[in-house]
């Protein structure tokens, strides 16, 4: 007798659509759709583009395998000849590819729809981490210079607006998208609270301090009235989280930054300065809205580094020993 997952014939391009379809209705962050719908959107291009049997079932590992070293090594990816296409991806981005693949995948066999996955003997190992490079306090003050310029030839709104987003970004560690879709009414003046609605729809509440909290009082009287979203374009439009990480290029390019990292590095600058006030790695974390100590364990070490570093300078034993 077949099995049920035997039995029920689907089509490749059906099975993406009742997954995406699920994360959708479980609750999933409109983020977390859209990075499956990227992903396996371009799975359908190339299963297409290979001329692959549109059956879910059919789908090998081989067949797996031949798409990731595609991702991993083709120039002029998806039938585009875009500067991203053309150039070799990470580490990390095949990696993403691969956990998306995963999920689907691991998804139909729950579902009884496969009845085994084709990635399952595919491994691709985490890329190892780098070292944290957080902005120095000489770069955040170059970029609140930026913005001080503008303020003073005219440009109160954009200035006083990009102003407070990097000084929130700074004080409180917020994602790119916890930032971008931040409203008036999740900030509690009175105490510099914010809530936030972080992955997963998961919410928490975080706090700036007086700096960040002045810098956003006198962003909201410089802007518009009757708009429910914090960030607007001149236009009045919102800001959108792309629209925030180009803002931020364009200040460090202003300011003569030429380091790495833009919105993201705010995060990795607030972890580590917080820890080094703080020292409790559980406070991070829930400030950070980490669902685990994993990635605060990275900022400890990170400190345990900088820690070593200084106290060689007072014990280098070549030094001690005074030769020349």
């Amino acid at each position: 007798m077949e099995s049920k997952a035997t039995n029920h014939r689907m089509s490749l391009r059906s099975l993406v659509q009742g997954f995406i379809l699920c994360q959708r209705t479980e609750g999933k962050s409109p983020r977390t759709v859209e990075y499956y719908q990227g992903i396996l959107r371009r799975f359908l291009w190339y299963a297409e583009k290979k001329g692959w049997p549109d059956q879910a079932q059919l789908v090998s590992e081989w067949q797996v395998r031949d798409f990731l070293g595609y991702v991993a090594s083709s120039r002029d990816r998806w039938g585009t000849s875009s500067k991203n296409s053309r150039t070799e991806v990470s580490h990390s981005t095949l990696r993403h590819y691969y956990v998306g693949l995963h999920a689907l995948f691991s998804w139909a066999v729950r579902e009884g729809l496969l009845e085994e996955s084709p990635i399952d003997k595919i491994k691709i190992q985490k890329a190892k981490p780098r070292v944290i490079q957080p902005y120095a306090p000489a770069e955040i003050q170059a970029m609140l210079k930026v913005c001080e310029l503008d303020y003073q030839q005219g440009a109160k709104f954009l200035a006083s607006r990009n102003r407070a987003i990097i000084l929130i970004l700074l004080d409180s560690g917020l994602r790119l998208t916890e930032l971008s879709s931040m409203k008036v009414t999740d900030i509690d003046t009175n105490n510099g609270w914010i809530k936030v609605q972080g992955k997963g729809g998961k919410e928490r509440v975080v706090r700036i301090g007086r700096c960040a909290q002045k810098a956003l009082w006198k962003h909201l009287t410089w802007r518009p009235e009757g708009y429910g979203e914090i960030w607007l374009t001149e236009e009045g439009r919102p800001l959108t989280a792309r629209g925030i990480q180009h803002v931020i290029r364009r200040i460090k390019e202003r300011a003569g930054i030429t380091t790495e990292g833009t919105v993201h590095r705010f995060r990795h600058t607030f972890s580590l300065n917080f820890l080094r006030a703080d020292r409790n790695p559980f406070n991070l974390q829930y400030l950070l809205g980490h669902s685990s100590l994993d990635m605060v364990r990275r900022y400890t070490a990170t400190l345990g580094m900088e820690d070593a570093l200084k106290a060689h300078e007072n014990a280098s034993p070549a030094d001690m020993l005074g030769f020349k």
